[in-house]
């Protein structure tokens, strides 16, 4: 072979091998250069952005409100009456049941009578005799023929007489167990034949209207309650009632520590009933609030009860707030700015400081 020949075929072979390997002088320019960096920045800013947590947020702005806290309570009567016996004796006739209503001066328990009509016939025929004793001893001392002593002694005598007819007479009164007021009888009262002791108990009245809402105020809350303060109560089987406070407890349950409270409401018809659950609105000084959907609430690391809300550059910051109320749709709370952007869905995978994405919550936009 020639030498020209065998220095071709190096030479092809050294441009095959240059082009196997892949390397080729790129061609730079200036305009090329920035076009370069500015793609190598938005791909880089497009990264970040993928990695950023994406929230739902929802703006949320304080109101002024009146905040009103519920007690549990119930209701009761306005006034208990025991009608008690006040002399012996076996229930001749009894007049009414449970349930009914009476009037001042109903005959509710009768009681016998049959010995005492004799000791009143007896008492009354020894006060006419002493009577009779008297006179005729006035006369003889008016002619000196008796004592002024013994005329002392007859007019004791006859005072004792009617001392003791009084005494049967009004021992025959009693015997008529008499409602001293107007209400609703409550539990059953003694029956007929039943023997009653002085002391027993004949019937209990309830008064019905007025009607009482009571309820144990935490010791907190009794710096917001006085007397003849206006105040509203819900019942379980849903009326709404007004009133007025009439009574606040001196001294608190000492298990409880709580305040017994009274709302005395109107009861016309005595339509509301006793013994009803009732929740009694004590209504507290007013306050700039937030209203907040219950899910909104988060603990931080510490147990503390709060939100999570968005500040400037989309960073994440944890807020303790504090529950002033509570109703069907949702919780007030305080102790946030006066607007805050909520974090309402997400907020239990973030932290603070943590930058993230925002978006509005589909959930809260309406």
């Amino acid at each position: 072979m020639s030498k020209s020949y065998l220095w071709s075929a190096i030479f092809a072979l050294a441009i095959i091998g240059w082009f196997g390997s892949g390397y080729i002088l790129p061609a730079s320019s200036d305009g090329d250069t920035a076009n370069s960096e500015q793609t190598q920045k938005a791909q880089s800013k497009a990264d970040e952005l993928a990695k950023l947590f994406l929230v739902g947020v929802k703006e949320s702005k304080a109101v002024e409100r009146i905040n009103v806290f519920p007690v549990r309570g119930i209701t009761e009567a306005s006034r208990i009456v025991e009608v008690r016996a006040r002399t012996n004796g076996i229930v001749e006739k009894q007049s009414f049941d449970d349930g009914d209503r009476v009037r001042a001066g109903d005959l509710l328990c009768q009681l016998d009578t049959g010995a005492r009509k004799a000791q009143l016939a007896r008492a009354k025929a020894a006060l006419a005799s002493a009577r009779r004793d008297l006179d005729a001893t006035t006369k003889l001392a008016s002619s000196n023929f008796a004592a002024k002593a013994k005329v002392a002694s007859d007019k004791a005598a006859m005072e004792l007489a009617q001392a003791e007819l009084a005494q049967i007479e009004l021992d025959m009164k009693w015997t008529q167990i008499r409602a001293p007021i107007e209400g609703v009888l409550r539990g059953k009262p003694a029956q007929s034949g039943n023997y009653l002791q002085s002391g027993a108990m004949c019937a209990t009245v309830h008064v019905m209207d007025p009607l009482i809402v009571a309820a144990q105020v935490p010791e907190r809350l009794l710096p917001n309650v006085t007397e003849g303060m206006q105040a509203g109560a819900k019942l379980v089987t849903g009326e709404i009632i007004d009133g007025k406070i009439t009574s606040i407890a001196m001294a608190s349950d000492r298990e409880t520590r709580t305040f017994r409270v009274e709302l005395e409401v109107a009861n016309i018809g005595e339509k509301l009933r006793e013994g009803v659950t009732s929740e009694l609105y004590i209504n507290l000084p007013k306050v700039v609030a937030h209203k907040l959907a219950a899910s909104s609430l988060t603990l931080s690391d510490e147990g503390k009860l709060g939100v999570r809300i968005v500040v400037d550059g989309n960073k994440v910051k944890f807020v303790p707030v504090k529950i002033v109320s509570q109703e069907a749709g949702g919780v007030w709370v305080t102790g946030l700015p006066e607007t805050a952007m909520l974090i309402v869905e997400g907020q239990d995978f973030v932290v603070d400081g943590q930058t993230v994405e925002v978006a509005v919550s589909a959930a809260e936009a309406s």
